[in-house]
């Protein structure tokens, strides 16, 4: 059914049409042009009074005025608030604002200037912190220990976030035959250490590193191209990744993994905090993770070791070298 409106000129009510003009509206004494839609009546072309309309122009206008002027939205204000916790009461009382001020700003009232360089700076933990510790009182006991503790798992966050950003940047490299033609990929790195952990009951660090090894490269000699697009060195004991303990470093204070110590030999192996759920792999690239498992399932560290010194890419690489993705090709695993 079309809306109707009351037309006064008319003196019924008439089914409207929807029409879009440029008009200005004057939001804080500036002149603010916005595409409206007006209501009009289809039988003599009279704008109409239309309060749902009305109010959307005018919103459209408020938001043209906060863009111009760099401004917060209102949903971004509430989602400020809504980060920490607060009531809208409590919010305004810990920045010594009055009581109704948050409930105008997301309503839609437009914030001033120096409210709205406050809240940005909340978008920090640390300076929700720095307000928390020069209010004391202004929350209730209960009120104040909830937030601190709201602060310390931002800040968690925060540090694991900038960590991934740092060890992700630092282990970016070249997209070229060493890479296996394919810029470092973190999510399947990821999923190929929580795969392998799973179908191990301790998966030490020196086997994961040939597991994704075999992965990468019977990947690559299929498709051209690897899993994860990492690099691996050739070593003593055979290829391991390069930045091999940021990144488990990385998985481990994401809780990812836990990487605990084997009191029988000294060394280390990774258990998977997560299941298969988070594994996100191409069909594809499972067939290979299991195969690679599968025929390295009983294999101690010394062994698969020992099996990838007789390969071609760590034979014919010095120690500390990186080894090309072209040696793929003359690995067999049948």
């Amino acid at each position: 059914m079309k809306k109707e409106l009351f037309c006064h000129v008319c003196d019924d009510y008439k089914v409207i049409d929807v029409v879009r003009k440029n008009e200005v509206y004057m939001v804080r004494d500036e002149e603010i042009e916005i595409q409206s839609e007006v209501s009009t009546c289809v039988c003599c072309g009279e704008e109409l009074f239309d309060k749902e309309l009305d109010e959307a122009n005018i919103e459209r206008a408020f938001e043209k005025y906060r863009k111009n002027h760099g401004l917060l939205t209102s949903n971004e204000i509430k989602t400020i608030r809504d980060t920490y916790g607060l009531s809208q009461r409590a919010f305004s009382r810990l920045l010594k604002w009055g009581e109704v001020t948050m409930h105008r700003y997301e309503m839609g009232a437009i914030q001033d200037k120096a409210h709205n360089n406050i809240l940005m700076l909340l978008k920090n933990p640390e300076n929700m912190l720095n307000i928390l510790n020069n209010n004391l009182g202004v929350l209730s006991c209960s009120k104040e220990k909830k937030l601190r503790e709201r602060i310390d798992l931002l800040l968690s966050e925060n540090a694991v976030t900038e960590l991934e950003h740092n060890v992700i940047e630092n282990v970016k490299s070249r997209n070229d035959i060493f890479s296996g033609f394919k810029y470092f990929d973190y999510e399947k790195f990821k999923s190929l250490v929580i795969y392998f952990a799973l179908n191990e009951t301790k998966l030490f660090k020196t086997k994961l590193m040939k597991l994704l090894w075999y992965a990468d490269n019977i990947f690559f000699k299929e498709k051209t191209t690897s899993i994860t697009g990492m690099q691996y060195a050739s070593l003593p004991r055979g290829p391991v990744i390069e930045n091999r303990n940021l990144l488990l470093g990385l998985l481990e204070k994401q809780g990812v993994i836990s990487i605990v110590e084997d009191e029988d030999t000294n060394g280390e192996y990774i258990l998977s905090e997560t299941d298969s759920c988070d594994i996100f792999l191409e069909q594809d690239e499972i067939d290979i993770a299991k195969k690679i498992s599968e025929k390295f399932k009983n294999f101690n560290c010394k062994q698969i070791s020992d099996y990838s010194h007789e390969e071609i890419g760590w034979k014919e690489n010095r120690v500390g070298s990186l080894i090309s993705y072209e040696y793929a090709k003359y690995i067999n695993l049948d």
